[in-house]
């Protein structure tokens, strides 16, 4: 099983958070940048096509996701109501239809790309395991080769 030849495994190494971001609003791989995240509409592929990458993770590490999915929905629906509402004087009657409706259907529309945003950030925040996610498409004899060779 051998890797890509244009795999550069350190690259999670140099990550900035410029980046990261960048990588997760472009549903981008955090690793390399070039591969895509997702397959279909709301399936993310299981690796990186272009460096192998694992996006795999335990049950439950994207439930963090949600986090971000619902601070987004919060700010920007608190934002227009104190703006609608204080600022142009809209009545809670007139607002309450959109809002309803922006609360249901934005998360949906986000999903993929809190999703993402977490991965990526997670990979900012956490090289170790970065690192180990990007080491996991390599067979087992490269993973202790560049264990000894990074001590």
């Amino acid at each position: 099983m051998s890797q890509p030849s244009h795999v550069i495994p350190d690259d999670i190494g140099n990550l900035t958070f410029p980046q990261a971001v960048r990588r997760g609003v472009t549903l981008r791989c955090p690793a390399c940048a070039r591969g895509k995240l997702f397959r279909r509409l709301l399936g993310m592929h299981e690796k990186c096509s272009d460096c192998g990458f694992s996006f795999e993770r335990s049950p439950g590490y994207f439930l963090g996701s949600t986090y971000i999915n619902y601070g987004f929905t919060a700010a920007i629906t608190t934002a227009s109501y104190v703006t609608l509402h204080f600022g142009l004087g809209c009545t809670n009657g007139q607002l309450l239809p959109g809002m309803v409706a922006f609360i249901l259907f934005f998360p949906l529309v986000f999903f993929r790309f809190a999703r993402s945003l977490w991965l990526s950030l997670d990979c900012y925040f956490d090289r170790v395991g970065a690192s180990e996610a990007m080491s996991g498409s390599r067979p087992a004899e490269d993973n202790n080769l560049d264990a000894a060779d990074r001590r």
